[in-house]
């Protein structure tokens, strides 16, 4: 146990910040990780506003409400780059990403850290699904598409296409990537159904980290590419969670296709964080029960 971060005798509180946070399980599936290993944390949804993101990233050091210190926060929409300019240090997988998804809170100072890759990857392994060889395809071009793009450039894909609505944003991504890592091909792609068919009988991996069929979200029953551009020789992963199967894992399943949900994901990268935060093993088994009840697949 991380004896400097929570003390037995010790209260200390965490949080997922963000605007707005209303969808966020995070709260669900941590809290319950600290309350099995019997750490004295209290974690909670904190909706901060971009304008209110400075001060409250300065009161993490020293908190002026009378409450108990600090032990780290998760960080997400729409904060996880703004955050990577107000912490004392970024780790390495940080800096590659360009943006932050947990701050750290430790001997006065702030580290931003980055745990998306990490749980993306091990989502996968988790699967026997070995990204190392395979030529891929990330439709989309924000912090879940720069981190899932990292991931998959450090763990040795040969090749690597982003595919994103606004081409602008897909290309500078792109360039930002070959910089870091210009051993491996990273182009950009228009998220235009007959461009990524063509792609796709090329590719093996397809990783959606857009909000299309999110339930809630603007296009719940779509799907990012044309479904019977796919076959069984692919691998689809999408990164929505909720609905557990989406449109686009459903035409997936339908051609027999590999699939990866999104919610080991998220809890993945949350343990990470976990771990992080105490230098505790997290106890995942714990932390899955939660977040799938917390989104309605178990009773």
């Amino acid at each position: 146990m991380n004896t400097e971060a929570v003390s037995a005798h010790l209260a200390r509180r965490a949080a997922v910040i963000g605007w707005p946070l209303g969808h966020s399980i995070s709260p669900a599936f941590q809290q319950a990780a600290f309350d099995a290993v019997g750490l004295p944390v209290t974690y909670r949804a904190v909706p901060v506003a971009p304008d209110g993101l400075e001060a409250f990233v300065a009161s993490l050091k020293h908190p002026t409400d009378n409450g108990p210190e600090w032990l780290g926060v998760n960080v997400t929409i729409p904060h996880k780059q703004a955050v990577a300019n107000l912490v004392d240090d970024v780790t390495e997988e940080a800096q590659q990403i360009g943006a932050v998804n947990t701050v750290i809170c430790t001997n006065g100072r702030l580290i931003g850290h980055n745990t998306d890759a990490i749980g993306f990857l091990r989502a996968m392994l988790d699967r026997d699904i070995d990204p190392v060889g395979m030529s891929a395809i990330v439709l989309g071009a924000g912090g879940a598409a720069r981190a899932v793009a990292v991931g998959l450039l450090r763990h040795g894909v040969t090749e690597l296409a982003i595919a994103n609505r606004s081409p602008e944003r897909a290309e500078s991504l792109c360039w930002t990537l070959q910089d870091k890592f210009p051993r491996v091909a990273v182009k950009p792609l228009p998220l235009d159904a007959g461009v990524l068919r063509t792609r796709l009988a090329k590719a093996t991996l397809l990783v959606n980290t857009t909000s299309v069929g999110m339930r809630g979200g603007p296009d719940p029953d779509g799907s990012p590419v044309p479904v019977d551009a796919l076959s069984e020789r692919h691998i689809v992963y999408d990164l929505v969670y909720n609905p557990q199967i989406t449109p686009l894992l459903a035409g997936a399943l339908a051609v027999r296709a590999s699939v990866v949900e999104g919610l080991p994901m998220l809890v993945h990268q949350g343990a990470a964080s976990f771990a992080q935060w105490t230098a505790v093993n997290p106890p995942l088994d714990v932390m899955f029960a939660a977040a799938r009840r917390a989104i309605g697949l178990v009773s």
